[in-house]
């Protein structure tokens, strides 16, 4: 009924015939509880470089697992006191190749050392490093899903540096430097909520709608950043109140912040060991993992927690959850439409997981015929990353079919591809809708289980700003 209501509401304001002359047909879709694949969310597995080669079948095993991002830890211990040689950053490279090929994304880290007392390096070399990896990291930014800031301390967790690299003004060096590095769609995440806090000069109120995404210079940083583009990452959940210094003296308050900031920026880290006496609870790991709207988990550290979780039986729920999850409920289509008239429909979708999608995001609706296989698409307006978590999407058009089209039965689909220019064809960067009988394609493609008839009869012409295209 409401798709109903929405549709004669757009065919008002189209100047459509009214909706009782359009034949429409609503179809009810079923969830589904099937753990599967989907790119830019889920458990991670990490692995060392340049200790643990990343070959084809490791790669290959890991989407096996439902994982389609790794998270790579850059040991740079003989890098504290030169700069990096052009064999070592050629071992970058093939890393990022390697993960490409495999159809994976990555989230890195470098670091100068993993104890802690042990050196990191000064920051002007640090910077000297960032500027060596500039163009590894722009010509691959396609596929970091997000970076760690990383560098400083053990680990580049961000503490106990030997070079006073968590002074405010180094850490914004290096935040910056890295931001720099990247495209204005990708985020870099800080090990705190203090961390950002200090960084971007005392600013303690959270990122708002208004500014989640944009990209906008903000007045107070000289040169401007955006707060938008930085992010968290906790190495410690779940592993005692405050997740072993995650968070300070005012703990809800700093809560309460993050909850806000991940609404829009990616959520990821791992647990670790529970201090002595810190019970590993349902309620808890769900509502800290909803509230804080996590995205990518590491799956192998701490197993003492992930393992409570598969004990305890709502692991399987957590893998499902993680990032986005996004189910049809229901959808309304025109039956049949003249060509070079409009096409009608309606969409609406809930989202399960604990977050939204973070990266830009393609939405099209393809149409197939059925016989010759000829391909039509329309790229419509919504914006994944504003479908929040936990919350019921519609939205409803009427793009224009091309007058040549050729009359026949065309299959409906949904496409949610990656945008950019080598990811959108590959199948692997596009996202699979959590449903029974929604059969994911080949090609990446949604199979609404919906076919159009479109006719050479005559018929008003289209009057939309959406029209679908041949290719």
């Amino acid at each position: 009924m409401r798709n109903r209501i929405i549709l004669a509401l757009l065919a008002l304001t189209l100047g459509l015939p009214a909706l009782s002359q359009i034949p429409v047909k609503e179809v009810v879709y079923r969830a589904s509880k099937e753990d599967f694949i989907n790119p830019e969310r889920g458990f991670v597995s990490q692995y060392s470089h340049p200790r643990e080669k990343l070959d084809p079948a490791m790669l290959a095993g890991l989407r096996a697992k439902n994982q389609s991002v790794i998270w790579r830890l850059y040991d740079a211990r003989n890098f504290r006191d030169k700069p990096f040689t052009e064999e070592y950053l050629s071992s970058v490279r093939a890393d990022f190749d390697a993960i490409r090929a495999a159809g994976m994304k990555v989230m890195p880290r470098w670091s100068y050392c993993s104890r802690i007392g042990d050196d990191d390096a000064p920051i002007d070399l640090l910077l000297t490093h960032i500027g060596q990896l500039a163009p590894i990291l722009k010509e691959n930014a396609d596929i970091i899903v997000v970076m760690n800031c990383g560098f400083i301390g053990a680990w580049g967790e961000m503490h106990s540096s030997t070079n006073g690299l968590t002074e405010p003004e180094n850490m914004k060096k290096i935040v910056f430097a890295l931001l720099d590095a990247l495209p204005p769609e990708r985020c870099v995440q800080v090990r705190t909520p203090r961390a950002k806090v200090e960084i971007f000069n005392g600013r303690r109120t959270p990122i708002t709608l208004d500014e989640a995404f944009d990209g906008s210079e903000q007045p107070w940083n000289n040169p401007p950043y955006p707060s938008s583009r930085v992010a968290h990452h906790n190495d410690c959940f779940l592993a005692s109140p405050n997740d072993v210094g995650t968070y300070g003296e005012d703990m809800e308050a700093e809560k309460a912040y993050l909850h806000e900031e991940t609404k829009y920026t990616p959520m990821a880290g791992e647990t670790c060991n529970p201090r002595a006496g810190y019970p590993i609870l349902y309620s808890r790991s769900i509502r800290e993992l909803e509230m804080m709207h996590w995205s990518l988990l590491n799956s192998l550290y701490s197993r003492r927690i992930l393992d409570q979780w598969v004990t305890d039986g709502y692991y399987d729920e957590i893998a499902r959850r993680l990032g986005y999850r996004l189910e049809l409920a229901s959808g309304c289509y025109q039956t049949e439409a003249a060509a070079g008239s409009n096409f009608t429909f309606g969409l609406t979708l809930r989202n399960t997981g604990f977050a939204s999608p973070f990266n830009p995001r393609m939405v099209e609706l393809v149409l197939v015929n059925a016989k010759k296989g000829t391909h039509y698409k329309v790229i419509l307006p919504p914006d994944p990353r504003f479908w929040f978590a936990g919350e019921t999407h519609e939205f409803s058009y009427s793009p224009g079919l091309p007058a040549d089209m050729e009359p026949g039965e065309y299959k409906v689909y949904l496409n949610l591809p990656d945008p950019m220019e080598k990811l959108y064809n590959r199948p692997e960067y596009s996202i699979r809708l959590a449903n029974e009988g929604v059969a994911f394609t080949k090609e990446g493609y949604n199979d609404l289980g919906w076919t159009l008839k479109v006719t050479d009869e005559a018929a008003p012409a289209h009057h939309s700003f959406l029209r679908f295209s041949k290719f």
